[in-house]
C-alpha cells in the first residue's frame, strides 16, 4: 500500500539518540573536547524523538481481515508493527500530532495523517512516499 523512501534514515534515529550519553561520558571522563559535540546533537534528540513516535514508513493493506498493518521504527532501530482494523482508522489533521517539532522540516506530509480510533495511536507519512494506487482505491477504504 505505501513504501517510504525516507525508510532508511528512519531506522537510523535510535542509533542517533545515543550520542549524547556517550559524548557527555567522555566528558565527564576528562575529554573536554566531546562537549561541543555533545550539546550539537542533543539539540536534534527532541525531534527525533518526536519522528520515532509518528513516522510510518511502511503500510500494507490485508484486505482478507480488513486491517492495515503499519511499520513504525523504535527505540535502537526495532521495528514496530501496528495491525487496526480499517473501521478504526480515520484520517485526521496534523493538529493531532501534539508537537510541531514534526513539521518543522519538510519531509512529513501533513495531509497524510491517520489515527486508530481504538489505540488514538497517530501515523504519520513523508512527501515522497511511493503509494500503490490500486490500495489506495480499494473499496475497503471508502
Amino acid at each position: 500500500m505505501y513504501q517510504s523512501k525516507q525508510a532508511r534514515g528512519a531506522s537510523k534515529v535510535g542509533y542517533d539518540n545515543m550520542f549524547p550519553p556517550l559524548f557527555l561520558g567522555l566528558y565527564v571522563a576528562g575529554w573536554n573536547i566531546c562537549l561541543l559535540p555533545m550539546l550539537i546533537s542533543s539539540l536534534m534528540v527532541p525531534r527525533r524523538l518526536v519522528q520515532t513516535n509518528y513516522f510510518c514508513w511502511h503500510a500494507e493493506l490485508l484486505p482478507h481481515s480488513e486491517q492495515v498493518v503499519f511499520h513504525k521504527s523504535g527505540v535502537f532501530g526495532t521495528t514496530m508493527r501496528h495491525t487496526v482494523d480499517i473501521k478504526n482508522l480515520s484520517k485526521v489533521s496534523a493538529e493531532m500530532v501534539k508537537n510541531p517539532l514534526m513539521w518543522t522540516g519538510n519531509m512529513f506530509d501533513p495531509e497524510m495523517v491517520f489515527m486508530d480510533s481504538l489505540t488514538r495511536e497517530v501515523f504519520v507519512f513523508d512527501k515522497r512516499g511511493i503509494w500503490n494506487q490500486d490500495a489506495i482505491e480499494h473499496p475497503l477504504l471508502y
